[in-house]
């Protein structure tokens, strides 16, 4: 089939120059075209807008925020990207709910539209932009993770902007692209570590695909691995200082959590994570690999491959892969767009409805607009008419009966309420002398938190980045003691007093006992003591 569609004009011609007349109408086209890409992307953010403020805090939400309270050049558990992040957002528009989930969503929207962008890189034009972005903005992967004010969304967008200055130096062999390349990585290595295989899968992918760029032989390419070890060198040397947390908190998340994810769930994840948008990037890989017009876009799936493969062997959470994505969605709309070039309307028309209309249903599912009941019955009539168990199965490998995501922006408010009630019940002395403990970093960002809202005493914790700022020494009387279970030498301490627990059934927190600990004594203070010097 012969392809005469005008986009064709946008494709990058070396040794030639188009006439005045040609340029201006593949300019204002491609002008065209990024506006649509842009509509597209609001259409998304509106969407988000409608459900913002719902449930509560997610945990890790509560701990970043945390995290902004004490900045850093490295914590524990992340880089620092996330915690600057945080303090733009509260000082600019407050600490609410809604406010610190807007930056997430304009993120997300950005993805959107650098789809776009790469799709008009690629040849594709109206059709193509309108595919490719409609496949991102109401995938569930994507709209999952900007819901939330969690590295996520930051890290998918630093993936996608790689791709697309790649895309742009190899189209036009501008240096400027490279040293823009640099920078990128050097602040998404703030976001996540995980940007470094990306980048090398595409750097091996240019190397093997595209021989005509001399890679290696160009300076600016080694002034750009230099521009991105500079940013990202306060923070190695942060890392350095507390003895590579990042390796600690790697094993730890490997012994917790990693070693009980399954290889099989994980590529069953990646098949259904962007619903219909299946038919896009399965066949974004067919495309590259087969059809003449993107074969010099390989890299594209070499860096998908590689990241996949990688991420296999170590065990990767399935959406730490999720980024790769979009610039197949890109070379898949554009072969559609060619293959149906001369087909009606109407038949285009049925593959669009056909890619959105089922992901907006289960938008309603994936972010969090229906009430927490209904959306429990939800995830329980999936799991037992359509054997879908992992939206139910947690970290532990079990079935529950929420998915874990919206467990966790569950009962953290009703967590710290109680708590306020059982210290404001102290006399005045007995409160001056009284702390929070526990080692469930969730319960400290909720503490943390809701301090602006409620009576609450300081929350001690040597969990995560926590322990960082914790007190050497335990000298206080009394003790509010919140964790799932009894993990400290209670014996010896003189009054434990059980004031609580956690009642909604939803709540990741369910069950959680809140205890009132009255004349702590010198044998916890040497436990905390010993474990706060271990911390160090």
């Amino acid at each position: 089939m012969k392809y005469t569609s005008s986009t064709a004009q946008l494709s990058y011609q070396p040794g030639t120059t188009p006439s005045p007349e040609n340029y201006t109408t593949s300019f204002n086209l491609k002008n065209k075209l990024t506006l649509l890409a842009f509509g597209i992307a609001i259409l998304q953010f509106l969407l988000r807008l409608g459900c913002i403020n719902n449930y509560g805090f997610h945990q890790d939400e509560l701990l970043y925020m945390s995290l902004s309270e004490h900045l850093d050049w490295g914590y524990r558990e992340t880089p620092p990207f996330i915690a600057f992040i945080g303090r733009v957002a509260n000082v600019l528009i407050g600490d609410s709910i809604a406010s610190m989930r807007l930056i997430p969503s304009i993120c997300a929207g950005a993805i959107v539209y650098f789809t776009g962008r790469i799709t008009i890189k690629l040849g594709g034009g109206y059709f193509a932009v309108i595919l490719a972005c409609l496949g991102i903005a109401f995938s569930s992967a994507f709209l999952a993770s900007g819901a939330l004010f969690i590295p996520q969304v930051f890290d998918q967008l630093c993936w996608i902007l790689t791709a697309y200055l790649v895309i742009c130096y190899i189209q036009t062999a501008k240096n400027k692209y490279l040293l823009l390349l640099g920078a990128i990585i050097g602040i998404g290595l703030l976001v996540k570590y995980t940007i470094i295989l990306y980048a090398i899968g595409l750097l091996i992918g240019v190397l093997f695909s595209v021989p005509q760029i001399k890679l290696l032989k160009n300076s600016y390419f080694w002034i750009s691995v230099v521009l991105a070890l500079l940013i990202f060198s306060p923070h190695l040397f942060w890392q350095y200082q507390h003895g590579l947390a990042a390796l600690e908190h790697y094993k730890e998340l490997k012994a917790t959590q990693l070693t009980y994810l399954s290889r099989g769930d994980f590529l069953l994840q990646q098949i259904a994570a962007n619903g219909t948008g299946l038919v896009l990037w399965t066949v974004g890989i067919w495309a590259i690999y087969k059809r003449h017009y993107l074969k010099k876009y390989l890299f594209l799936v070499v860096s998908f491959l590689f990241v996949m493969v990688v991420m296999l062997i170590l065990n990767g959470k399935p959406y730490y892969a999720f980024g790769a994505f979009p610039p197949l969605f890109a070379a898949g709309a554009v072969f559609y767009e060619r293959y149906l070039d001369a087909s009606k309307v109407w038949i285009k028309g049925i593959l669009v409805a056909g890619l959105l209309l089922p992901n907006l249903m289960l938008s309603i599912i994936v972010m969090p607009y229906l009430p927490i009941q209904t959306t429990a019955r939800v995830f329980g009539w999936m799991y037992k008419n359509l054997d879908m168990h992992f939206p139910l199965k947690w970290e532990d490998q079990k079935i529950h009966n929420m998915n874990q995501n919206y467990a966790d922006m569950i009962g953290w408010e009703e967590l710290a309420f109680k708590t306020s009630q059982f210290y404001r019940s102290l006399s005045p002395e007995e409160r001056r002398n009284t702390v929070v403990f526990t080692d469930n970093y969730g319960v400290a960002g909720a503490i943390d938190y809701y301090q602006h809202k409620y009576p609450l005493p300081q929350i001690v914790s040597l969990r995560s980045s926590y322990s960082l700022w914790a007190p050497p020494d335990f000298r206080f009387k009394n003790m509010i003691y919140i964790n799932e279970g009894m993990g400290i030498p209670f014996k010896d301490l003189m009054t434990i007093t059980k004031q609580g627990r956690i009642k909604d059934p939803y709540a990741r927190i369910h069950g959680m006992d809140i205890y009132l600990i009255k004349g702590v004594n010198l044998n916890f203070s040497n436990w905390y003591s010993a474990k706060w010097k271990a911390q160090r």
